[in-house]
């Protein structure tokens, strides 16, 4: 992959409103992986809404979830499923 296939976009043309977004969602993204470091399901489970609805795809020859899940309680198992792996990788700028 080239940065032809990945252009940059211009950060001096953002409004200083998009900036925000972008640096809200960067921190929901360091959060996540954050938690999922340190196993913290309950922290990871509240950067949900209550109304959530969490798609898992196993399966790359099927377009349809593998499982479904819906409402942040629903996350629980999901999330303490993380304890049975001696390391995640989620992409994170910052340290846990």
């Amino acid at each position: 992959m080239t940065s032809v296939d990945c252009p940059r976009e211009t950060y001096a043309d953002l409004s200083l409103s998009q900036v925000a977004d972008r640096l809200a969602i960067r921190d929901l993204v360091d959060a996540y992986a954050s938690c999922a470091d340190r196993r913290d399901a309950t922290g990871q489970m509240a950067l949900f809404t209550d109304d959530t609805e969490y798609d898992v795809y196993e399966d790359s020859h099927n377009s349809l979830p593998t499982q479904r899940f819906r409402g942040r309680a629903a996350l629980a198992p999901v999330f303490d499923d993380l304890t049975n792996y001696d390391t995640t990788h989620i992409s994170s700028a910052k340290a846990p």
